[in-house]
């Protein structure tokens, strides 16, 4: 769902609010994630940015990010070097794809570009000098994994390779005609996905609910563009779609496709809404919990062995009623005899008997025990 057109979004919001800000402090909120506190327009804000494959993302947050006090990590300590005390020159998208540049003006270190990459698998942190060279990243990509691209130190930082579709600020009404004729019988959204770049599922969804079936191929394509540029650029209508009450889907635009979509007055709060808000002291909690988790799990297993250890109901019974039997027969009970046998409404009880006790130490011996 952080695709492309909530990217530009983002970057938007960020133009708008903290722009020519200075950056305050940095901290980490675990090994792939970051606050960012900065102060604009006599205001703080702070940004979560998080390199996480499952939800790589990029927004403001309502509340301060809080750090755990770990030992910071070799990319942590440049991202400070370069960006605490910096403002930030500027916010801006690479077209057509889900990934952003923050520019830092630093001082001391000059110049410097936070790349965030929110591409699934692919996301990463890079910090960039003036001269586009990498600094460091927060994931190192060697050439032995990817020799299109190595991500290192020392290597100039290229963008992700374009992709060869259409563009969508380019795109016009001749070249959806294209794509309809050369996807005819495949559902329209996935004709989109594939044509045209920076085009989600999601997106291509709303855009194929958004426009019915139509007679005419050249008038589809022209609705087709018509609603396609109208979601992709500002202004933006942030939207939460909810299922059973919970949040199933966010969006730049209002999400038209699913019932209950509630809108919201920022991507950023959009997204939070969906997420949840950030958690302080992330970094901290998160081996405490593990820490728990582990003691809960070793005192449940002791637990266990106990109940495995403990007599059944039967036997606890079956001692108490041995020890009142004795006691009710103690006059018929010779010593030195080594079983006392019972007739009860429910069966016959054979009670051993230690034939060097009395009848009444027997009796103790059994409640003892009981």
């Amino acid at each position: 769902m952080f695709d492309a057109t909530t990217l530009a979004a983002i970057a938007d919001e960020l133009n708008e609010k903290i722009l020519r800000g200075r950056v305050q402090e940095i901290v980490p909120l675990d090994a792939l994630t970051f606050g960012l506190e900065i102060y604009a327009q006599h205001a703080r804000h702070y940004v979560y940015v998080t390199a996480h494959p499952d939800d790589a993302r990029v927004h403001l947050v309502s509340q301060k990010l809080r750090g755990g006090g770990e030992t910071p990590s070799p990319f942590l300590l440049l991202l400070r070097k370069y960006a605490e005390g910096a403002f930030v020159d500027s916010v801006a998208p690479l077209p057509n794809e889900r990934v952003l540049k923050v520019q830092f003006d630093h001082a001391v270190e000059g110049v410097s570009t936070l790349v965030v990459e929110t591409i699934g698998i692919y996301a990463n942190l890079i910090l960039v000098d003036a001269g586009g060279t990498v600094i460091d990243a927060l994931k190192r990509v060697p050439s032995t994994i990817n020799r299109a691209r190595t991500i290192l130190p020392r290597h100039a930082y290229a963008p992700p390779p374009p992709q060869s579709k259409f563009s969508p600020r380019e795109l016009t009404p001749s070249d959806l005609v294209q794509v309809l004729a050369e996807n005819r019988g495949a559902p329209l959204w996935q004709a989109l996905v594939k044509s045209v770049a920076g085009v989600s599922p999601l997106l291509a969804r709303e855009i194929e609910h958004r426009v019915p079936p139509s007679s005419s191929e050249t008038q589809r394509a022209q609705e087709l563009w018509g609603t396609l540029r109208s979601l992709v650029c500002p202004p933006w209508q942030p939207t939460v779609a909810f299922e059973e009450g919970e949040p199933a889907a966010f969006a730049p635009y209002t999400l038209t496709q699913l019932a209950d979509a509630r809108p919201f007055d920022s991507i950023s709060a959009a997204i939070e809404a969906f997420y949840g808000a950030p958690e302080s002291y992330a970094a901290v909690k998160e081996p405490l919990r593990a820490r728990i988790a582990e003691a809960r799990d070793r005192l449940a297993r002791k637990r266990d062995a106990l109940a495995e250890s403990l007599p059944s109901a039967e036997e606890v019974e079956r001692l108490k009623a041995s020890g009142e039997w004795i006691l009710a027969s103690a006059a018929q009970i010779t010593p030195g005899q080594d079983a006392l046998t019972v007739e009860r409404e429910d069966g016959r009880l054979e009670i051993p008997l230690n034939p060097q006790l009395s009848a009444v130490e027997n009796a103790q011996r059994y409640f003892k025990e009981y």
